[in-house]
Formats: structure tokens, C-alpha cells, sequence
């Protein structure tokens, strides 16, 4: 079953930019989506506009026009996990992550113990467990991506959208999100993800959506899409993929 499908969707900004040009693709669910591109390929635009932050009609949500859907409806189906957030207030990590709560909550209405019980499990999923009462300011870059993640896991949504997930992070902390997103993907969550980092791509994704200046230019399962030539093409740089006892490796 196709949870999210874009058809001939384009995309202009109000400066005339054209981002996006008749992109269409699939994303069946419980699939594991790599968004790959260069700077400027139009990823970030891709993703708001699968979140709904510039409507269109062309993109359908568990068969329904993601348009006909109501902001808290989207919330409950799709969750997203910023590059990074600003935080204008010091919360404490545990209200940090219950505002993955909302759209689950009535207007006026405050979290419920069940609700607190989700959060701290996502807290804990996350290797946050103890730190409920700390301060969101007092985060490092890493711990605070992981926060992120545990607000996304809390809103328990069927598909998890991920800005550069691992953009910010060192080598232990990649590891650990990785290992995380693996586990909510084995589990049957949807993710859909743009990255710079080919080959944490190569060991998450079961699928590969490659954007170059706007345009699709391939979409389909992980071992037919990538390949050196079409990654030469993507990045305009000569790229090479190779396959080890079943992993694929690109340099």
C-alpha cells in the first residue's frame, strides 16, 4: 500500500524560484525512504511540502488528498524531525517532548498521565532516561537532536519525516541514531529522510528518491537506483557504489 503519493507536483516560491518541477513518486508503508540531492536540488521543499506547508493538490495521504486532511489529522500521520529547532523557552525536556502530544489534545486541554507516560518512554527510547527535568538549554548538539526524535516518537505517527538527520552529529551519536531509526523502522514506522551522508543512507534505506535541480531523477528500490553512474549524474562529481556481503557502499 502507497501511504504517500506526489503527482506532476511543482513548487515556485513567491520570488520565482522554481523549486520543485513534476516530481511524482511513491512511498509504500513501512518502507525506509533515502531523499538524496545535491544543495539547492529542492529537498527541503519536498519535505514541507509533504507536511503540508505548501498545499497541493496532487499529494495524496493513505488515499486522500493531503489537503482534505485538518492540521491535527496530519499530526497523528506524519511527524517531523528538524535539522535543528530554536528553543525560546527553558523547558524541561520531559514538557519539550509531550508537545508531541498535541494533536492529540483538545484545545486548552493539558497532557494527561497517559500522555507524560508516552513522553517519557520516547525519552527513554532515545538514551535520555533520568534527564526529564533538565533543561533544554543545557543540551549538547547531539542530545538535542535526540530530543527531537523523542518529541517525533511521541506524537506516534505512521510516517516520520527527517531533515538531515545526521548533520550535526559525531560518530557515536550517527551510530546511535541509526540504530534508533532502524529500530522504529523494523517496528513498522515509515521514514522518509534527505541526507548528505550517502552511506548512512546506504545501511537505513530500503528505497531512494534522488532530486537534481528540481526534477525526479530516479526513484525506486535501493539496490536498483543506486548505482556510479546514477550517482555521478546526481552529485556531477564521479561517485562509485559497491556492494560487500550485502552492503552497499558509496564513496
Amino acid at each position: 500500500m502507497n501511504i504517500l503519493e506526489l503527482h506532476d507536483v511543482s513548487y515556485t516560491y513567491p520570488s520565482g524560484t522554481e523549486a520543485l518541477k513534476e516530481v511524482s513518486f511513491s512511498i509504500e508503508e513501512g518502507s525506509s525512504v533515502a531523499l538524496l540531492g545535491s544543495n539547492g536540488a529542492g529537498k527541503s521543499t519536498l519535505l514541507d511540502v509533504l507536511l503540508g506547508m505548501h498545499p497541493h493538490a496532487s499529494v495524496t495521504l493513505c488515499g486522500k488528498p493531503l489537503s482534505s486532511y485538518g492540521r491535527k489529522e496530519v499530526g497523528r500521520l506524519i511527524a517531523l524531525v528538524p535539522q535543528s529547532e530554536h528553543f525560546n523557552f527553558s523547558f524541561s525536556l520531559l514538557e519539550y517532548t509531550l508537545f508531541g502530544r498535541s494533536p492529540y489534545l483538545g484545545q486548552m486541554q493539558s497532557p494527561s498521565a497517559l500522555d507524560a507516560q508516552i513522553a517519557w518512554e520516547a525519552l527513554a527510547e532515545v538514551g535520555l532516561a533520568g534527564f526529564e527535568e533538565r533543561s533544554i538549554t543545557s543540551l549538547s548538539g547531539g542530545e538535542h537532536q535526540l530530543l527531537l526524535l523523542a518529541r517525533s516518537i511521541a506524537q506516534q505517527s505512521r510516517i516520520l519525516l527527517l531533515d538531515e538527520p545526521t548533520s550535526a552529529l559525531d560518530p557515536a551519536n550517527r551510530r546511535r541514531t541509526l540504530s534508533l531509526l532502524k529500530g522504529l523502522h523494523s517496528r513498522g514506522k515509515t521514514l522518509f529522510f534527505s541526507t548528505h551522508d550517502v552511506n548512512f543512507a546506504a545501511e537505513l534505506a530500503t528505497h531512494v528518491v534522488m532530486l537534481k535541480e528540481g526534477r525526479l531523477l530516479a526513484a525506486g528500490l535501493k539496490e536498483e537506483v543506486v548505482n556510479t553512474k546514477m550517482l555521478t549524474t546526481l552529485y556531477g562529481t564521479e561517485m562509485r557504489a559497491q556492494t560487500f556481503d550485502g552492503h552497499t557502499l558509496m564513496y
